[in-house]
């Protein structure tokens, strides 16, 4: 993350230099630790899930579906 927040900042830092402003180095280093956060959620994702809780369900409500019998069984 430091990484992210040193070059953008630094990308910052040059254009401020560039055209003689003092914005793009804080927006620099918030969108390179924005952008270094969504690079780690997106490789390791968020928790594994605990075991024993139920598995998510496709169904609306949660509720699971009816097995399908054929006709007139029951």
């Amino acid at each position: 993350m430091i990484s992210g927040m040193a070059v953008w900042g630094g990308a910052g830092w040059l254009l401020d230099r560039w055209l003689d402003t003092r914005v793009f180095v804080p927006v620099g280093i918030i969108l390179g630790m924005a952008a270094a956060i969504y690079l780690v959620v997106a490789r390791y994702g968020g928790l594994p899930p605990t075991p024993g809780a139920p598995e998510k369900s496709d169904t609306p409500g949660g509720r699971r579906s009816r097995p399908r019998t054929q006709k007139g069984q029951r």
